[in-house]
Order: structure tokens, then sequence, then C-alpha cells
């Protein structure tokens, strides 16, 4: 039985970069890189973990505010050691009030950085990397595959032509802009990346039914590997209705909330892809046991991540844990969050991402970074 390591102090962080273009989306625009940070301290150590913030716009004031004011409170004096026991706590308190307020996904995206940070400390107490911990033993995997992604609707040449360089096995392409621009950035994507690379779609939610089904020629024109969310409000009986059209695998995941939606989807026929973002769903609790839950319906994992580089180290510590992950995503625009927030890069080969294998999850956040992109910051002890 581990040590109680009473959780004493709680610092939230937001952190901006401006970017130079808006990143198109088919729901709006990105016109910042955000995350918001958590770091959790007990015991004279620091764990770190991350909270998605990237829409709407004002997702960084209501973050900050859920965190410091709802959820750091009933984290202040809990077991660091148990990040289960802790997310039931959190759970058990809060999600009442985000059903009320009718906005559980914001509580959840909360509750998911105060995860992180918490498996991140636990590893660190025990001198022990996440990944061995959530396997329960020494991880089997070095390191986990990786896509680009963040390609199209615009630079989508330039955008593949990076992830060619930086060695990346697959290329997601962003569609959902109307079906001529749609079939243009998939036959550019191809066109660069040959037929040696896998070519994924990402329609976030835009299309209607009839829209979906005039694409399918062209995603299996192109070799589409997988259609990620192509269906407004991801209604499980729409999806296999579309699955019923096509062989071309259905991917979803990244707004679905704790593990009993996550089976939902797992056990429909339509569902090939489950795509959890650690930084939204739950952490690296219900993301391991969206694992052990895909593992057993023969659903494959391929984690959503569009945000930060801690995101992007908790996923592939999850990775490394399950097999049953295939794919990490890399956004490949810029984005000084992902490139420049550690102290150590992170340490790619051949396309693929090793979990670091220090305590935790192996990094520690560049402080000059930090105090540059920081816009706002609260303790709460």
């Amino acid at each position: 039985m581990s040590v109680a390591l009473p959780v004493e102090r709680v610092r939230v962080s937001v952190l901006r970069a401006s970017i130079d273009d808006a990143v198109p989306m088919s729901f709006g625009r990105l016109d910042a890189r955000q995350t918001c940070l958590v770091e959790v301290l007990a015991g004279g150590l620091t764990g770190v973990g991350e909270s998605w913030i990237n829409y709407p716009g004002w997702a960084p004031a209501e973050r900050l505010a859920t965190l410091s004011m709802g959820v750091a409170p009933l984290v202040i004096g809990a077991d660091a050691a148990d990040p289960e026991a802790v997310l039931e706590t959190l759970t058990r308190e809060l999600l009442p009030i985000g059903r009320q307020w009718g906005a559980p996904g914001p509580i959840w995206q909360a509750i998911s950085a105060i995860d992180i940070a918490l498996w991140d400390l636990a590893g660190r107490a025990a001198g022990t990397p996440v990944c061995d911990l959530l396997a329960g033993g020494a991880a089997t995997r070095a390191s986990v595959p990786a896509y680009a992604s963040g390609v199209g609707p615009t630079d989508v040449a330039l955008l593949c032509e990076r992830a060619l360089e930086q060695g990346f096995g697959a290329v997601k392409t962003k569609i959902g802009f109307g079906h001529d621009r749609d079939i243009a950035t998939l036959g550019e994507a191809r066109s660069v990346l040959g037929s040696s690379h896998g070519l994924f779609a990402d329609a976030n939610q835009a299309w209607t039914m009839d829209d979906a089904l005039a694409m399918l020629p062209a995603l299996d024109e192109h070799g589409v590997g997988w259609l990620e969310e192509p269906l407004a409000g991801n209604h499980v009986d729409d999806l296999e209705k579309l699955a019923a059209a096509t062989p071309v695998p259905i991917a979803t995941g990244e707004n679905l909330y704790g593990l009993g939606e996550f089976e939902t989807y797992a056990s429909s026929p339509a569902v090939g892809i489950l795509q959890p973002d650690l930084a939204k769903s739950g952490g690296l609790t219900i993301a391991r046991q969206v694992a052990r839950v895909a593992a057993e319906s023969a659903t494959r994992l391929a984690p959503h991540c569009y945000s930060s580089a801690v995101g992007l180290v908790a996923s592939a510590h999850l990775g490394a844990a399950f097999d049953v992950v295939d794919w990490l995503e890399v956004d490949v625009r810029d984005n000084p969050l992902r490139t420049e927030l550690l102290s150590t890069p992170l340490g790619w080969h051949d396309g693929a991402l090793p979990p670091p294998r220090g305590p935790g999850l192996g990094i520690e956040l560049d402080e000059s970074t930090v105090r540059h992109f920081r816009t706002h910051v609260e303790e709460i002890s």
C-alpha cells in the first residue's frame, strides 16, 4: 500500500501564444494557442496536468474559475497517491452541478487536468514512470506511432510535406468546409503523401447524413483510413446508418465524457476507433478504463490531442501501457506550447514518440516559457 500524500496546494495557470494566421475549423477559427496548466503540490513534489481550452473564446476565464473555485478546494488534503479515488470524489460532487448547469463538458475538462497531475505526482512519489503505473507493471511498448494533424483546409501541401520530413506515418486532414473544398483537400494531401502513407479525415461533426453519403466515393478514391466525427450531433444510431454504407472505419471520442459514454460507443459496430482526449475526457484514469473497454470490444484507440506538450506526453504514456493504442495525434502547425513548453524537448524517432522514462510523466516545465506565455495564475491552498 502506498504512503498517503496529502495535497497541499494547487496552482492553475492559463497560457496563451499568439499565432500569425488563424486556423480554420468547420465550426469556427482558432485565433491563438492556449492551454490551462494545473500543478498539484504535495510532499515536496509537483505534478502537472492540462485542461483543454481551445473553445469558446471565454474558456480560459471559465476554466480558471471552475478549477480555482470548484475543483481545487475539493482536492486540497486529498491523497495524491490515489488518483482514481480523487476522480471519484470530484465526479460525485461536481457532475450533478454540471448537469444542472447544462455543461458537463467543462467540468470533465477541469477534472482532467487534476487527474493527469495526480498521476504525474503519484509516479514521482513512487519513482516510477506513469506508463508503468498504468500498465500495473513494466510497460511493454518503448514508443508509440504518431500521425500528423492540423492539415487543411489551408496549407495542405506545405503541412503534408512537413509531416513527411518529420517522419510521420500518416496525416489527418480537416474537412467539413463544403463538398468541393473537401475533395480538393483530400486530393492534394494524397498527391503529396503518395500511396505509402496513411490518410485520415476529420469533419468535426460538420455534415448532415446526405453530406456524408455524398463524400463516400471521394473517401474511397483517396484511400481514407478513418472518418472522424462525420455527423452533426455524433449520435450512435446515425453513425450506424452511415457505417452501413461504407467500409471506412468511423472514429470518435474527443467529445465524449466519462466511461459510460465511451462504453456506449465501443459497443456499437459503427465505431472502429475511440479517441479520448486526456485533457478533456477524464484524464488518465478514464483513458485507462477506456483502453480496457476497447481491448474487450475489439475497438482500437487513437487519443485525440490538440493542445500542449503535457497532453501529448500523457497520451504517449497511455500508448506505451496499452497496445490497443494505434496512434498518437501530433498537430504539425506551429505551436510553441507544444515545442517550447518543456525543459527537455520530446524525443521523436522515426515518427514515433517514446514516453519519457523519468518518474511520473518524466517532464519538467520550462519556467521561462511558462512566464512568457502566462496570462493568469491562481494559487489555492
